[in-house]
């Protein structure tokens, strides 16, 4: 081979590097794993390695920009919301683009601009809107984007029945473009080697979003704290969300239970995940607001046990013993945090 040929096995070894170090994640956590736990977090990063596939097949085109919209198959990631749909595009920092679309059926729909902060998350969020701010009454909108930090943006939409309720449509566009651009680039070595990069940046920021979100608190199990989206900025939060946040941890037998009272919002959900913060739409892990049975007072309780104890608002912790739960408040925050009690599991 030529002296000046490219290395074609360096990129690669960025990802493998970037594949153990996932596994790593798994296998070295600080609490033991029982056999399903183990089986979960190995899929976990199967399902790492399917989302980082599919983000990085998509051509990166500045001129020609688009929405990726987060597939079922890798709906499970970093504490994403099952009743959420997130549709990324990335963008070129300091680039003006223009998003135009109508808000559909969900009962909120958001758009947030994040500066990059590579394998650590999100460094910034930098622009931010409820689209109800800025459609018209048909639920048309139109939205700038302008900024020398711009590395991605996220359109948000929060269902309560995925069933009855409409998707939004949208388009991005960069206003700087040539008026007749010819075919897209071929691709390049430089420009592929970058995205495989980018794939085990993606890959490593997953792998450990259970080390950039108040990793602490896991020290300080079934306690909730709130938490605002500058709190937790590297796990790319929503800034119209206020978070009530813990860490879970259960025994053989034991169940946990969690009381709130809920304050008036327009959409609030609970939701369960493992340790990896991986949630499981198939399983009972999220509840939302008009799912949820409350009682005479108002407050409504949730029952975390492995097996169904027959009661109203129960999640499914499927054999696990440690993860992460949380409150969305969309536009509201509640008076007092919820509470929680270990309890004999029936």
């Amino acid at each position: 081979m030529s002296t000046d040929s490219p290395d074609s096995g360096l990129p690669w070894k960025v990802l493998t590097d970037a594949i153990d170090f996932a596994v790593s994640q798994v296998v070295d956590d600080p609490d033991p794993l029982n056999e399903r736990e183990l089986a979960d977090g190995h899929q976990y990063v199967m399902r790492i390695l399917q989302a980082v596939s599919e983000t990085s097949l998509v051509a990166f085109d500045f001129d020609r920009p688009s929405f990726m919209t987060m597939r079922e198959s890798v709906r499970h990631l970093g504490a994403a919301g099952p009743d959420i749909d997130y549709d990324v595009a990335i963008l070129a920092a300091g680039k003006p683009y223009r998003i135009t679309g109508s808000r559909g059926d969900a009962a909120y729909v958001g758009i947030v601009v994040y500066g990059s902060g590579g394998a650590e998350g999100a460094s910034s969020i930098l622009a931010a809107v409820d689209i109800d701010d800025v459609a018209d009454q048909t639920g048309g909108f139109t939205y700038d984007i302008d900024h020398p930090d711009a590395a991605r943006v996220i359109i948000r939409q929060y269902f309560h029945d995925r069933g009855s309720e409409q998707r939004g449509v949208w388009e991005i566009e960069r206003l700087d473009a040539t008026d007749r651009l010819g075919p897209a680039p071929l691709p390049q070595a430089a420009i592929v080697e970058h995205r495989i990069g980018m794939g085990a940046q993606t890959l490593r920021w997953n792998a450990q979003l259970n080390t950039l979100w108040t990793p602490d608190r896991r020290d300080h199990p079934n306690e909730f704290i709130r938490l605002e989206a500058d709190d937790i900025v590297a796990a790319v939060p929503n800034p119209d969300v206020t978070y009530a946040f813990s860490w879970w941890r259960l025994g053989d037998g034991e169940a946990l239970e969690i009381v709130v009272r809920p304050p008036e919002a327009r959409y609030w959900a609970i939701q369960l995940c493992d340790r990896w913060f991986q949630s499981y739409p198939h399983r009972q892990t999220n509840l939302n607001d008009q799912q949820v049975r409350a009682e005479s007072d108002g407050s409504v309780r949730f029952v975390l046990s492995a097996n169904d104890p027959g009661t109203y608002n129960w999640l499914d912790t499927s054999g696990h013993t440690t993860g992460v739960v949380f409150f969305r408040w969309l536009h509201a925050s509640p008076e007092t945090l919820p509470t929680c009690r270990v309890v004999s599991r029936r």
